[in-house]
C-alpha cells in the first residue's frame, strides 16, 4: 500500500447512524482509523435524512477538513421519493463531485455504491416495497458508472460494495428491519471503505466489477 505523510481521510454521509457511532467509539481496534499506514487522520460526518443536495449546505466540514480523499456514502434519501428519478440524484451526486475537487479542492472522491434494502422481518420505521426500492438502487448505481465513466479527470470513483448482495449477506449484514446495519454490517462497512481508500492510494481503484473480485477477493 502507498504511504501517504498525512493522509486525511473523510467519509461524509447522509446519515452518521447511531449503529456506526457506537460500533466506532466501543472498537478498540485500529479500524476506525482504517488501518491506514502513516499516522492518517479520519474523521467520520454525516447528516441525518439529508439528500445530496441538503448535504451541499453542509460543505464547510470538508473545506475545514481539507481531505486527500473524501468517501460519499449518499443517495438512499433520494431515492425514497418517488418524484425523484435516479438520473437527477445521478446529476445532483456529480455536481456535488465537481463542487468538492474544483471549489473545495478535495484530491479524490470515492462514491460507495448505494445499498438495496433487506425484506424486514420485524417493524421498521422506514417501510417501503423492498422491490421496488431495490430496483431504483440498481438503477442509480447504473446511472453513477456512466457519469463517473464520462469524467476526464479521473479523480473520482465508483466503489462496488462488497458483502450486501447476496441472501445469505444480506441476513447477515442487515438488522431485522431491513434497512440499518447491526455490528457484522458496520464491520463490513468500514472494510469496504479501507479497501475502497487503498485501492484509490495504490491507483488500482476502477469501475469493472470483475476487477474488484481478483483485487480483494476477501469482500464478496
Amino acid at each position: 500500500m502507498a504511504v501517504v505523510k498525512g493522509l486525511k481521510v473523510q467519509l461524509f454521509r447522509h446519515f452518521f447512524g447511531k449503529r456506526l457511532k457506537d460500533y466506532i467509539q466501543n472498537d478498540s481496534s485500529q479500524r476506525r482509523y482504517l488501518n491506514l499506514q502513516g499516522n492518517a487522520l479520519v474523521q467520520y460526518f454525516g447528516f441525518p435524512g439529508a439528500t445530496v443536495k441538503e448535504l451541499t449546505r453542509h460543505l464547510e466540514v470538508v473545506s475545514d477538513f481539507s481531505p486527500n480523499i473524501l468517501v460519499l456514502i449518499i443517495g438512499t434519501i433520494d431515492i425514497y421519493n418517488s418524484d425523484v428519478t435516479q438520473e437527477s440524484v445521478a446529476q445532483d451526486i456529480e455536481n456535488l463531485i465537481d463542487t468538492l475537487l474544483f471549489v473545495i479542492g478535495v484530491g479524490e472522491v470515492i462514491v460507495l455504491q448505494v445499498l438495496h434494502r433487506q425484506v424486514p422481518l420485524s417493524h421498521t420505521r422506514y417501510p417501503v416495497d423492498v422491490d421496488w426500492f431495490n430496483a431504483h438502487v440498481d438503477n442509480l448505481n447504473s446511472h453513477l458508472i456512466e457519469m463517473l465513466n464520462r469524467t476526464g479527470h479521473g479523480r473520482s470513483y465508483l466503489w462496488r460494495m462488497k458483502g450486501f448482495w447476496s441472501h445469505a449477506s444480506k441476513q447477515q449484514n442487515f438488522a431485522d428491519e431491513g434497512c440499518h446495519l447491526p455490528s457484522a454490517g458496520q464491520l463490513r462497512l468500514i472494510t469496504n471503505v479501507r479497501a475502497a481508500v487503498v485501492a484509490t492510494l495504490n491507483g488500482s481503484i476502477c469501475h469493472s466489477e470483475d476487477s474488484y473480485d481478483t483485487i480483494f477477493p476477501f469482500l464478496i
